[in-house]
Order: C-alpha cells, then sequence, then structure tokens
C-alpha cells in the first residue's frame, strides 16, 4: 500500500459488520486489525507506530494460526473442531508489531447479511471506531488473502473415529 504525504486511513478489507466478523485497516495512521466476535466482544491487534507518509511503500499483514481441527471433526459427529481460539500476529514491512491470543472464535460462519469490502466498509461498521464507507485514503497495490485451513492428521482421525465408537449415542 501507499501512503500519500499527508497520511492515509481508512478500510483495508472487512467481513461482516456489528454484529460479527473482522475489520483490516488503517485508523489515524496507525495498522489496525479487529476480530468481532458476535458484539459480544471484540479483540484488537494494532501498530504502536503511525505509517510513515510521503509516497512511502508499505506491507502491512495480518496471520491467525487457529488453535483448532476444524469443521473435518464435523464429519465424526464432533464439534470440538470449532469455536476454538488462536493466536494473531500483525506485521508492518515484515516486522512483528502486535501478538495476542483469542480464546475463542465465530464457530461457524462470518454474518450472512453483511459484504466482504475491499477499500471501503460498506455495511455496518466492525467496531465504533469508524463510520462507513471508511473508504481507503491511499492507494492499495495488492491485496493477498490465503487461507490455510486445519487438516485432520491420521492420528486426529484415529482418535475421533475411537471417540465415535466409544459413544453410544452416536450408534
Amino acid at each position: 500500500m501507499e501512503i500519500p504525504p499527508g497520511g492515509a486511513e481508512g478500510m483495508i478489507v472487512t467481513q461482516g459488520g456489528r454484529f460479527g466478523g473482522y475489520g483490516f485497516y488503517v485508523l489515524k495512521g496507525k495498522s489496525v486489525f479487529l476480530w468481532n466476535l458476535v458484539d459480544l466482544k471484540r479483540v484488537r491487534w494494532e501498530a504502536p507506530e503511525v505509517l510513515s507518509p510521503g509516497n512511502n511503500k508499505h506491507t502491512i499483514e495480518f496471520d491467525y494460526k487457529y488453535d483448532g481441527l476444524g469443521l473435518g471433526t464435523l464429519a465424526f459427529n464432533n464439534v470440538s473442531g470449532i469455536g476454538r481460539g488462536g493466536t494473531g500476529v500483525l506485521k508492518v514491512d515484515g516486522k512483528e508489531v502486535a501478538r495476542q491470543s483469542m480464546e475463542r472464535s465465530i464457530p461457524l460462519v462470518l454474518q450472512w447479511d453483511e459484504n466482504f469490502d475491499i477499500g471501503a466498509d460498506t455495511g455496518t461498521p466492525v467496531s465504533d471506531d469508524y463510520q462507513v464507507p471508511f473508504r481507503f485514503t491511499g492507494k492499495l497495490d495488492k491485496l493477498t488473502l490465503t487461507i490455510d485451513r486445519p487438516q485432520l492428521s491420521p492420528a486426529d482421525i484415529q482418535k475421533l473415529r475411537e471417540a465415535t465408537r466409544n459413544n453410544k449415542a452416536a450408534e
């Protein structure tokens, strides 16, 4: 992304809104990633430093590692893989600037009645930090989303099968 001489702010990417979802944005010059957990709790990662303006290019990243086994457990009539927490890391120009764990996540789907937006937020806001549409005032050169879903290992599958066999209600 490019930050003009006067600085920049606005939404980079968001999915969801007031009642659940995430937003990745620049607020008052600082990078922010925020998870809204069904309007019960908001978990926020914020860079301590302002992105340097003056047509400077910056790369900001958010990496989240999920602690659970994922949706694959549902095939074994087991919900243990969903709704778990994880650890998020916010990076600016390759340097880690914020890290924290989240105790829980949204178990299945984000708000189906909200938008997936790039460069603005056209639905309800995920946070009270800003007012919609919160258009990004810099230049977004590239947005990459990588989804790394948890995979069940053979040992995980074996444990889930054994748990199913020992569960009389599952028969």
